[in-house]
């Protein structure tokens, strides 16, 4: 039993002893906040590939592995904390090109991030990058902007993408062998685009404030159908696999 006269002695030895051991080396504050932040991970619709968007001290970048060995390697090479996001990761159907969204969507008063105050303004832009850039594994092609928009989606043909812009619906080829052209023009602003499997129809929800539709499109016939239109809040269309 220790005696009460004693405690304070040996706390004294305990601190003296504590005092003199080796400190820590613990992780700086700059290290813990630069720690790169991975997010919008995506499995390939063939092949076992994934994508993914990396964060390197405020730098957006694109990152795929590929079987048997997933190791990450980086497609796309922006350099600049310059506050344009990447975001909306879409594959191909044969898993060779990456569709996704550089930038970010407007404020209340329809205007672009930003934050950089760069003069030359900002947007937020559909773009694609080839991974196969030469064929048979020829390596990554550089990033080609499709067009400004968002909420783009690859026809499972894979040879078209269809998109939003200004709250209408757009479509330009895959390859980017002519320029983006407008498919459907209607009142309301369309979001949520869903290709049927066999790419024949898009399906898409028209937001008309207090209410929305879900609208049918057929490029081929060129035709706009509204399934059950009424004062309902319809929201996101889903297809069969048939």
């Amino acid at each position: 039993m220790v005696r009460p006269r004693l405690f304070v002695p040996l706390i004294a030895l305990l601190l003296l002893g504590a005092a003199r051991l080796p400190a820590q080396a613990g992780p700086t504050l700059e290290q813990i906040l630069s720690a790169p932040f991975p997010s919008e991970l995506l499995t390939a619709p063939v092949g076992g590939k994934l994508a993914w968007v990396q964060n390197t001290r405020g730098v957006h970048n694109i990152w795929v592995a590929e079987p048997p060995e997933y190791r990450g390697r980086q497609v796309t090479r922006y350099d600049k904390d310059d506050g344009q996001a990447i975001s909306g990761l879409e594959w191909a159907p044969d898993a060779r090109t990456l569709v996704y969204l550089r930038g970010s969507g407007p404020n209340g008063r329809g205007e672009i991030p930003n934050p950089t105050s760069d003069p030359a303004g900002a947007e937020l832009a559909v773009w694609r990058i080839a991974l196969d850039a030469g064929g048979g594994g020829g390596g990554t092609g550089e990033p080609v902007k499709i067009g400004v928009g968002s909420g783009a989606v690859i026809s499972p043909k894979g040879d078209e993408v269809a998109f939003v812009r200004g709250g209408q619906i757009w479509e330009a080829p895959l390859d980017g062998s002519r320029e983006p052209q407008q498919w459907v023009h209607a009142r309301g602003s369309a979001r949520s685009l869903r290709w049927s499997s066999d790419g024949s129809r898009l399906a898409f929800v028209s937001g008309r404030g207090d209410h929305n539709f879900i609208g049918l499109y057929e490029p081929a016939t060129k035709t706009l159908h509204w399934i059950a239109p009424s004062v309902d809040q319809d929201d996101e269309p889903v297809w069969s696999p048939d």
